[in-house]
């Protein structure tokens, strides 16, 4: 006789759900997508999460190889049309930060109903609806470009040459929000192959879609930057279904109504509470750099280039981490479903398994190949020689870097992400503060430095607040002895 399946009691804000997983294999992974148990000991814990991150890591190269396509082939276009992209994609690139971010916050919800598509298709439905919401905001921050450019005096040639641009960016904006919310469910449910699937699929679409429209090769009309959106939002087009085919057909959900239905504000208010301070600390990263940057740029051009080539080194050289913090959210899910303090904190070290040798190996390739890689940015050989004296202090803050996410994800997972903002605003905050005196008196090196001396704090701090926040995970009172 089939017993009856047991209802999961309501569990009161941020204390997670016991669960196991017993869903099907991931059909785009070859591989089951959760564990029927999670894994007690770092080292089988570490292999999985090395498993899940590496797809993601793959992913990222090929959207920034995405990007780099995109700026190039504006770049033969013209100087006012390559200047008129620059002026969009400044406010792009920390908004779309903000919106992705703030939708990594319903990773921990997605995965904690990872077993039950019943209760796992509202919860999506949550994040779409949060998406589009933000997507709109995000949208009409880019529309506002060309009044905002008049406002602050950017010459009227660079702005008249935007024309439809800004319009078919703030469509990209809204698709791309919506597409953000089912890539984070895949996720969360471990289908990160397919993630990786979709993004390259995305950047075959960029590269013979954007030289296409920009350029207009042989009779087809050259668009010039007209040509960049239409293709950015074509692409978000096509991406945006192939992503619903494969949550529909790949995950636990095929079978179940997916899309936008009725909203349920007390879920979307409870995802925003979780992923707006995620959002909030990559825009406090975002904004205080190009703080720095404004402030290095006062001392003179050479200082500026220094700064700009150091800063991409870095993002280049270190990047993998946050791939491997993303992955690290489920796991701590699913430990702290289990009621198991001890295995939340354990698979947060596991990480660094994974991501301290990775970024070992990346410092040491910076270091040791920084002469020859800073000339593939720049042919002067003051910049040159100012790059590869800061290579130390690079390193330094890459590995800090890669060290604070992995409480970070920590944080995520238990969905108490607000230590982690307030983390960023004090170190990142006081960095700006002292950077006019720092740059002053004591140069790139001292900047730098400091840059450092704030992602050490961020280790800590979030450190701190992950454990104790380790603590709630209790467990359950109720449970047989």
């Amino acid at each position: 006789m089939l017993r009856p399946r047991r209802r999961r009691r309501p569990t009161p804000g941020g204390v997670l759900p016991t669960h196991v997983s017993t869903h099907r294999p991931d059909p785009c992974s070859g591989a089951p997508s959760t564990p029927a148990d999670p894994p007690q000991r770092a080292g089988p814990i570490a292999r999985r999460i090395a498993g899940k991150a590496l797809p993601l890591y793959l992913s990222m190269l090929s959207t920034l190889i995405g990007s780099a396509v995109t700026a190039a082939v504006l770049g033969n276009t013209g100087t006012v049309e390559l200047a008129a992209y620059a002026l969009v994609i400044a406010v792009f690139n920390p908004m779309i930060m903000v919106v992705h971010g703030t939708l990594r916050g319903s990773m921990p919800f997605f995965t904690e109903n990872e077993d039950d598509p019943r209760a796992l298709a509202p919860v999506l439905r949550d994040s779409l609806w949060l998406s589009l919401f933000l997507g709109i905001v995000g949208g009409l921050l880019i529309l506002a470009v060309p009044v905002g450019a008049r406002l602050v005096g950017v010459a009227e040639p660079t702005v008249a040459v935007l024309g439809l641009y800004p319009l078919l960016m703030a469509g990209y904006v809204v698709l791309a929000a919506v597409k953000n919310a089912t890539t984070v469910l895949l996720v969360g449910l471990g289908h990160t192959r397919a993630v990786l699937a979709l993004s390259l699929v995305s950047v075959a679409f960029s590269l013979v879609a954007t030289p296409t429209l920009v350029l207009g090769p042989g009779p087809l009309p050259a668009l010039g930057l007209f040509g960049a959106g239409a293709s950015m939002l074509a692409m978000n087009v096509v991406t945006v279904g192939l992503n619903f085919a494969v949550v529909r057909r790949g995950t636990i959900l095929r079978g179940h109504p997916i899309g936008f239905g009725a909203p349920r504000w007390a879920g979307i208010s409870r995802m925003a509470r979780v992923g707006l301070p995620t959002g909030s600390t990559l825009l406090i990263k975002s904004g205080s750099l190009s703080v720095l940057a404004v402030v290095v740029a006062r001392i003179g051009p050479e200082e500026a280039a220094v700064h700009q080539v150091a800063v991409v080194l870095v993002g280049m050289a270190f990047i993998s981490f946050v791939g491997v913090g993303q992955a690290t959210v489920p796991f701590t899910v699913r430990a702290a479903g289990a009621r198991d303090r001890a295995l939340v904190v354990r698979t947060v070290l596991a990480s660094y398994l994974v991501s301290l040798p990775v970024m070992l190996v990346s410092g040491a390739l910076l270091w040791w190949a920084a002469g020859p890689l800073v000339w593939l940015f720049t042919d002067d050989p003051g910049v040159h020689a100012g790059v590869v004296a800061l290579v130390p202090l690079l390193c330094l803050v890459g590995a800090f870097d890669a060290l604070q996410s992995a409480p970070n994800s920590g944080l995520l997972g238990l969905k108490d992400t607000r230590p982690a903002m307030y983390a960023f605003a004090l170190g990142y905050g006081t960095l700006v503060l002292a950077s006019v005196p720092l740059v002053e008196h004591g140069g790139l090196t001292a900047l730098w430095g400091a840059n450092a001396g704030a992602t050490a704090f961020l280790v800590a701090a979030q450190w701190f607040s992950f454990l104790r926040m380790s603590r709630r995970v209790a467990p359950d009172p109720e449970a047989p002895a």
